[in-house]
């Protein structure tokens, strides 16, 4: 089918989200947004909102889109009266009070039932004015808006909202020294471009530990290198052969038979498929970085696969290494031409990952213009937005599924 005729029998996508870290760098939640086309013209906030979370309640289901974490959805002020008979869940979603809304009688009473109803209210972009006063005892969190606020002066003006028992979430956070800054204040979460972008450092080189993550992931990723090795290099790293096998059990790859060896893995897997798994568990070990990061490469590594899949452009477990090592300069805070230096990759790889060359390098681009929200995609993949968006919405869920079974701290 061409291009053209499928994607006219499109919509574009409709929710885009950011991560919302907790002081152990964790995902606590993400913020969900509406993103129209460009054939659709503007969307007011009542609308925006509104198809953000009639789109993520019952169309598409809030497990898909944030896992086990709280989805925060921005509402305008009567849409705290239009949905107040939602059957919403107070354990899923946190509600954000935008801070254009004008505290009236009218709006404080929906406010108050909502949170009555034991839903967690948010307010957004906080300003420490006395208009938001009435407002406070309804709340749970407190969002501040850092490039808004004096730096030197917040320390003082957050007293009284910690005084009152707010949890105090800091957003547009876009450096490393703004989020060590704001954690030691007392900050409980954390929202912004720091989380997701590279860290760019000049000059910067890798650290030893670095070194020994980029050579197993050398290893696994060699063309030439044989079964035997990748299971004796797997198998050599007792934490790597837990983590991976409770994987494959909890994803029932073995048809409910429970896998027992990684040899049995490797042959139920496939070679390709399993170098790529271990190589993201391997990437989980490096520290100091959000697992957003994390779970970003899980998703790119997954909708890279389905891709391919559906295309029969490029070879699946290729595609899926593809989208793994895509975010190795975000993770390693280096250039990604030198993190190739020291990995012996095929040459399609290589060209992707350096040039976003060849059918893995368009597969690659598509997948990064979703992740931007880009109204305009950068491929021209035969392949419609409406399944685009059902391919991505596969991927979190087998990234969720990693992040409970793999990627969790202490197991």
């Amino acid at each position: 089918m061409q291009a053209a005729a499928m994607r006219n029998n499109s919509y574009a996508i409709r929710i885009a989200r950011q991560a919302i870290h907790d002081r152990n760098n964790r995902v606590f939640g993400y913020e969900l947004l509406y993103r129209n086309s460009e054939d659709e013209g503007g969307a007011n906030g009542d609308q925006a909102s509104s198809r953000v979370l009639i789109n993520s309640l019952m169309e598409i289901g809030l497990p898909r889109i944030v896992g086990d974490h709280y989805a925060f959805i921005n509402l305008t002020d009567s849409l705290f009266h239009t949905f107040l008979d939602l059957p919403l869940d107070g354990s899923r979603v946190v509600l954000e009070v935008l801070e254009h809304i004008e505290p009236t009688p009218e709006v404080l009473a929906a406010i108050a039932e909502l949170a009555r109803r034991g839903m967690p209210i948010a307010l957004d972009d906080y300003a420490f004015e006395p208009r938001w006063d009435p407002l406070l005892p309804l709340a749970s969190i407190v969002k501040v808006e850092i490039p808004a606020v004096d730096l030197e002066r917040l320390p003082a003006q957050l007293d009284g909202l910690r005084a009152r028992g707010l949890k105090l979430l800091a957003e547009k956070v876009e450096t490393p020294a703004e989020y060590h800054r704001l954690r030691a204040m007392g900050f409980d979460y954390f929202q912004g471009f720091y989380f997701a972008r590279p860290e760019i450092v000049a000059g910067r080189r890798l650290g030893e530990s670095q070194h020994l993550v980029l050579r197993l992931i050398a290893t696994l990723n060699d063309p030439d290198s044989s079964l035997d090795q990748i299971e004796r290099l797997i198998a050599g790293d007792a934490v790597l052969s837990l983590k991976i096998l409770r994987y494959i059990n909890s994803a029932a790859i073995g048809g409910g038979r429970k896998i027992a060896s990684i040899r049995q893995a490797t042959v139920l897997m496939g070679r390709e498929r399993l170098r790529a798994l271990a190589s993201l568990v391997a990437l989980s070990r490096i520290e100091g970085k959000s697992q957003e990061l994390f779970n970003q490469a899980s998703v790119r590594a997954n909708l890279c696969a389905s891709l391919a899949r559906e295309l029969g452009s490029a070879r699946e477990d290729a595609a899926y290494t593809v989208g793994l090592l895509s975010i190795l300069d975000a993770l390693l805070g280096v250039a990604m031409d030198e993190i190739l230096s020291g990995l012996d990759l095929d040459t399609p790889l290589e060209q992707a990952l350096r040039h976003r060359a060849g059918p893995l390098g368009e597969i690659l681009r598509c997948v990064l213009s979703l992740e931007r929200n880009d109204l305009k995609r950068d491929d021209s993949l035969p392949i419609g937005d409406q399944q685009l968006h059902g391919l991505w919405l596969d991927a979190l869920e087998k990234t969720y599924a990693l992040e409970q079974s793999v990627l969790k701290d202490g197991e």
